[in-house]
């Protein structure tokens, strides 16, 4: 049975083969697992995924969104019909809402959600974003981040996978099979990384979001 080392180390597979919706597909996946064991009490599938990446942030922001302070940063998307018109999605809830959910149910990806190939074209300390009334595409950095988020968790230290696999920080290997759990040991590696936290105030364009849920 396919488990979260399985989803690691596929993830990591399709991203070298150039496919980022599957390898975004795995790097949920393995965030969906890690997020079911860390949080047994949680009956509910979104709730777990979202608190486990909320939790995670000083990981997910070095590894994939560096410089920005993306636990108050609230994109101008509308992903759920449940969504009231005062409340805007944190990161969190757009990469479950729009990228968790698309793959997960073999959806299409909605037009202008699709990640920024930064990785996959060589450049792994670039990082795009692309944000508009109705449209938001990140880096494809993402995609470490939250394999990062499901290696590094203390619940997960007697996982492994293939050898061979590593992920980067600012030209600092971490082979995968040697973090695995030690989620405290690499905060404090990442923390000189993590100083700078700049808001974006997108308060202009709610008024220009469509009503309807875009997904």
């Amino acid at each position: 049975m396919a488990g979260i080392g399985y989803s690691v180390g596929k993830s990591i597979d399709d991203f070298l083969l150039g496919d980022l919706n599957g390898a975004m597909l795995h790097a949920c996946m393995a965030v969906d697992g890690t997020s079911k064991k860390s949080h047994p009490e949680m009956y509910r599938h979104r709730t777990r995924f979202i608190t486990t990446l909320r939790e995670n942030y000083s990981i997910l922001r070095p590894m994939s969104f560096p410089g920005l302070d993306i636990e108050q940063i609230k994109w101008p998307v509308k992903i759920s019909a449940e969504q009231k018109p005062e409340e805007w999605p944190d990161t969190a809830e757009v990469i479950y809402g729009v990228h968790r959910c698309a793959h997960g149910h073999g959806d299409e990806l909605p037009a202008g959600f699709e990640l920024m190939p930064d990785v996959l074209h060589g450049d792994s300390n670039k990082t795009s974003l692309i944000a508009a009334p109705g449209r938001v595409q990140i880096s494809d950095r993402v995609i470490f981040g939250l394999l990062a988020i499901a290696v590094l968790a203390p619940v997960n230290i007697n996982l492994n996978t293939k050898d061979g696999y590593w992920l980067s920080l600012n030209q600092k290997q971490f082979i995968i099979n040697e973090w695995w759990g030690k989620r405290d040991e690499f905060l404090a590696i990442a923390a000189p990384h993590d100083t700078q936290r700049v808001n974006l105030d997108l308060g202009n364009w709610y008024s220009q979001v469509k009503s309807e849920t875009q997904l």
